[in-house]
């Protein structure tokens, strides 16, 4: 208890409309974040293995990513690899108003 376990980002993808992005690591976990407020924006979603890319379409309706194991823990059996396609809401990737600090 109390350790925090620390994964390296392998991609980054910024939607095209919002400006908000998506990070994938080796963690198998790709989250969406809210650059200007510092903040995530919905729990991370989970693939088999690590992400190797991401990418959004034009629109930003649909987010790429590509999961393939990266070696980060040596030779050993792995997940294959594999493209998924994930439809993504405005509000998951929309970034929130700006909180005001309470005085």
């Amino acid at each position: 208890k109390g350790v925090d376990s620390v994964y390296p980002v392998n991609s980054l993808a910024f939607h095209p409309t919002y400006g908000t992005f998506a990070t994938g690591g080796c963690d198998g976990k790709v989250i969406m974040w809210d650059g200007q407020n510092k903040k995530r924006l919905q729990a991370p979603w989970s693939y088999p293995t690590s992400i190797a890319g991401l990418a959004f379409n034009p629109t930003g309706a649909i987010l790429a990513v590509a999961s393939s194991y990266t070696f980060e823990e040596g030779d050993k059996e792995a997940p294959p690899d594999q493209v998924f396609f994930r439809s993504v809401s405005d509000q998951e990737v929309r970034p929130r108003p700006k909180q005001a600090n309470p005085a």
